[in-house]
């Protein structure tokens, strides 16, 4: 009997003695199959390790050499050294596929929202280009360049270039002031101004009394500005988000940290544990010392995630660049249409400022150009559906920076994934962890962490990171508690309101006698017609409350309103003779009036 127990005690030892092979040495000796894993995991060259064990006095990290004098391992300082560098290489893979979820959210949305928006301005330059050659008849050589600045000018403003919209858009008026004048106002078919002539004119424009426009530059200006400026934070804060998850990526680690992480990782493997994995708790204290900095961004990058939701509130509201973009060839046309019916009444002024009309000695050959055509698109999703599923996401970020530290701990390459296993790795050796476990916040970092000492100096990259954090979301704040969150709702279509205030020249001015409830222009003149025919072009008027979205077509790039085909907007032969007879009955009556004035 006594036999038979000695045989089982020894089969039983074999036994557990093989289990172990993978966390120990096969002769407690020998180091092969730890220089086997050095090579294999591309640390270094075999030769840096030791055949077997042996005792470095110069080892600095997983051991003191110096006091620690009969301790053994099958490390030595050179493969340390090794170990230091190949464990930031391992902290940052981790960190980046940890963050690299939330930045390609953010980095993808910021793109596809500034090829949209860049869309939009397109769409509306282009719908500006039909009217003013379908309409209004002016030729190609003279509305390119107008046309072509100010929408240019859109465009840089949302690849946030410093543009000043007001500025643009009263440059936009001061150029086609002279086409308007020439094409509709006087005989198209006479002779070109010069060059001379077309300068007095745009330079007078802004104080011709009363303004030949009324004051729709400046209700675009407003308009323009609002949405654009929403739009152009908005993108604004996307690209600061992705800024503060690569000022993450790219953390400078401090040696404390650096010393810390390779005895998670590697100092196991010192002893021969090269399946060992480290203790959860163990990985805890020393990831939140190491980012312990990261995590006091948690509090602003929750703030500046709040302000971000506002604007995309507010880009759904009464900042929503869709519809303003949509509505303002229609907004031009009503410009325009207000200095033809009024001509009569500043052409005196623009007689005084810039004398009588300077022809060429002979008319530029024109070239016949092709006709511009309207597209047409199918419905596609709304890009406020767009920006909803992304603020639903991007809000599920808060919180990332407070969580990063134990996130990475849930990473197979540092930790075991629980405070229970009992067999890890605990920095010392394969024994429970019994260390306390410190909070994330810095000050408990700076006075508590066991395994390192955290510094209580300044991060500079991560001060300027949240200062900007805190810049932008004061920024969001500031511009919405100024205009509300509801502030006067957008009506696609821009018209003065009854109760407009005169304002002198320029774009606000206009006379006493004028009627500012007759917004549409058609109780004078002989424009009623002409502005009827406008308003089947434009087909677009809204109530007030309408909140109406625009669909963008991914293929064509093309706006339409939702429940409705995509229509073509092609004038009818009929109504093209209409606009050339309004034409010349205007320019009859004009004519009549200027000289009998």
């Amino acid at each position: 009997m006594q036999r038979y127990s000695l045989l089982w005690g020894v089969l039983v030892t074999f036994l557990v003695g093989q289990n172990s092979a993978n966390s120990w040495t096969s002769n407690h000796n020998e180091c092969s199959n730890v220089q086997h894993h050095y090579v294999q995991l591309d640390i270094g060259h075999g030769s840096l390790t030791p055949a077997k064990k042996i005792h470095d006095a110069s080892m600095d990290v997983c051991y003191n050499g110096a006091q620690a004098k009969n301790k053994t391992s099958c490390c030595n300082r050179q493969m340390e050294k090794k170990y230091l560098q190949v464990v930031q290489k391992d902290f940052y893979d981790v960190i980046k596929m940890k963050s690299a979820y939330l930045k390609n959210l953010i980095s993808s949305n910021a793109s596809f929202y500034q090829e949209k928006f860049l869309q939009l301005i397109k769409l509306a330059e282009a719908s500006t280009d039909f009217l003013f050659s379908n309409i209004y008849k002016i030729p190609l050589k003279d509305r390119h360049g107008p046309i072509g600045d100010f929408f240019m000018d859109l465009q840089a403003y949302i690849k946030r270039r410093p543009v000043n919209i007001q500025d643009s858009v009263q440059r936009f008026f001061d150029a086609i002031f002279p086409l308007v004048f020439h094409s509709n106002l006087n005989d198209p078919n006479l002779k070109d101004y010069t060059d001379e002539y077309k300068e007095c004119l745009s330079q007078a424009r802004q104080a011709i009394y009363p303004a030949p426009f009324k004051n729709f530059p400046s209700k675009i200006s407003h308009h323009l500005s609002k949405a654009l400026s929403t739009a152009h934070k908005f993108m604004e804060a996307l690209n600061l988000g992705v800024e503060a998850v690569n000022t993450t990526e790219h953390l400078l680690l401090d040696t404390q940290c650096t010393r810390a992480l390779t005895r998670v990782k590697y100092c196991s493997h010192c002893d021969g544990y090269i399946a060992a994995r480290p203790c959860h708790n163990f990985c805890l204290n020393v990831m939140r010392g190491c980012l312990a900095y990261v995590a006091e961004l948690d509090e602003q990058w929750n703030k500046f995630i709040d302000s971000t939701e506002k604007l995309a509130t507010n880009m759904r509201g009464s900042h929503n660049l869709t519809q303003v973009m949509m509505a303002l060839d229609g907004n031009i046309s009503d410009a325009i249409m207000h200095a033809m019916q009024n001509g009569p009444r500043f052409y005196s002024k623009v007689i005084a400022k810039c004398n009588h009309p300077r022809f060429l000695k002979s008319k530029k050959p024109g070239h016949p150009e092709p006709p511009v055509k309207p597209t047409t698109g199918r419905q596609q999703v709304p890009l406020h559906v767009h920006l909803q599923s992304f603020m639903q996401q991007f809000l599920a970020s808060k919180g990332f920076y407070k969580s990063l530290a134990d996130s990475m701990c849930q990473h197979d390459m540092f930790s075991t994934g629980t405070s229970s296993r009992r067999k890890c790795w605990n920095g010392e050796e394969m024994k429970p962890y019994t260390k306390l476990v410190v909070a994330g916040e810095l000050a408990s970092q700076v006075k508590s962490n066991p395994e390192m000492r955290v510094s209580p100096g300044k991060n500079t990259a991560l001060i300027m990171l949240k200062d900007k954090l805190a810049h932008v979301t004061k920024s969001i704040d500031h511009k919405f508690s100024l205009t509300g969150m509801q502030s006067d709702t957008w009506v696609v279509h821009i018209h003065p309101s009854p109760g407009d205030v005169n304002q002198g020249s320029g774009d606000g001015g206009q006379g006493d006698d004028e009627d500012d409830n007759n917004i549409d222009g058609s109780g004078s003149g002989n424009g009623g017609n002409f502005q009827d025919d406008l308003r089947r072009y434009n087909g677009r008027k809204k109530d007030n409350n309408d909140n109406t979205d625009i669909f963008i077509d991914e293929e064509s790039n093309v706006a339409v309103t939702p429940n409705q085909p995509a229509v073509p907007i092609v004038q009818s032969a009929a109504a093209s003779s209409t606009v050339s007879f309004v034409f010349v009955v205007t320019t009859i009556l004009s004519s009549a009036l200027w000289v009998n004035g």
